[in-house]
């Protein structure tokens, strides 16, 4: 019996046809795009994170020279009173609202390049111009010293003649918790605040008292508690672990913007948000969360390629625009 090859290639293909249709109709949950990505990662990633900063960090470095030259965007530098800060911008306009943006990284790391791209897909759905930060980092430099530079770069974004109403905070991981640090000590000091805030997986309890630390070890592909545990000791240099202004799940939230959490279903600091958005609520903040199952840490920067990612950005860009 002979096998009609032909008619093999047309089956072939009518089902790789109706498989890619239907994952660019958001039938699947999640999006085959986004099990791809996960996978790799677990294979590729989690298992060869070395626990030493300096190799963190060369480590991280290396991942950042992956990026193919066409999508390494050009920096943009600006001295804000002594702190380093780039701009990164929309291509299109010359927008009225930034964001003033604090970069994940556990406060021991940074990923400009990485960042960059990412802050330029939000820069582009929202149109609003971002205001990176590069604050100082742990171990040379723990805390106050990133909320210190944080607070020096925001009054120079004031002096610069940006209002407050044009302004929103925004921060990942680290970076989220902070933003919510760096909203604190404004408050506290009796200096204006911004129109918004937008926190992307926050680290916002390092003491690390959340039930999803257990309950989502198996399942987060990215983080490690044990690595966390002693970024956060590094960072927090003997100060309280539940200080406010260290683990901003503590504080006192009256009087704060309404702020938007994104947040990934399959992240051991998933409870860093449902717990920080039900006390913000508590102390009479309007908030807004948004957790997409399966999805891991700082999802929306998967960018605009994947679907969960394009939702956030969208998500994200509306609450800049309604701001």
């Amino acid at each position: 019996m002979r096998i009609n090859m032909s008619n093999w290639r047309r089956y072939l293909y009518f089902i790789i046809g109706v498989i890619f249709g239907l994952e660019w109709s958001n039938i699947f949950r999640p999006s085959l795009r986004s099990r791809l990505i996960y996978a790799l990662i677990r294979v590729l990633h989690k298992q060869n994170v070395p626990d030493e900063i300096e190799k963190q960090r060369g480590y991280l470095d290396k991942l950042q020279q992956l990026v193919p030259p066409p999508l390494k965007l050009e920096a943009h530098p600006v001295n804000a009173n002594g702190v380093p800060c780039e701009w990164v911008l929309p291509s299109e306009e010359i927008s009225t609202q930034v964001v003033f943006y604090l970069h994940g990284g556990a406060y021991v790391t940074r990923m400009p390049v990485l960042h960059r791209n990412f802050l330029h897909h939000m820069a582009q759905s929202s149109q609003a111009q971002f205001l990176m930060v590069d604050y100082r980092l742990a171990p040379e430099f723990p805390f106050p010293a990133a909320l210190a530079d944080a607070i020096t770069a925001y009054e120079w974004l004031l002096e610069q003649g940006w209002q407050t109403d044009q302004i929103l905070f925004a921060g990942d991981s680290a970076g989220g918790g902070l933003t919510m640090a760096t909203l604190l000590a404004l408050r506290d000091l009796g200096k204006p605040l911004p129109a918004g805030v937008i926190l992307i997986s926050p680290w916002t309890d390092l003491a690390g008292t959340g039930e999803s630390l257990i309950s989502l070890k198996d399942e987060d592909v990215l983080l490690d508690w044990n690595n966390l545990q002693e970024c956060a000791a590094d960072y927090a240099a003997g100060e309280s672990l539940s200080h406010p202004w260290v683990s901003p799940l503590y504080a006192d939230f009256h009087g704060l913007p309404d702020t938007l959490i994104v947040v990934g279903g399959n992240e051991i600091l998933m409870d860093d948000s449902t717990r920080l958005a039900v006390r913000m609520a508590e102390d009479g903040v309007e908030v807004e969360m948004k957790i997409e199952p399966y999805m891991g840490h700082v999802y929306p920067a998967l960018g605009p390629a994947n679907p969960e990612a394009q939702r956030a950005l969208n998500l994200i860009a509306d609450f800049i625009r309604k701001c």
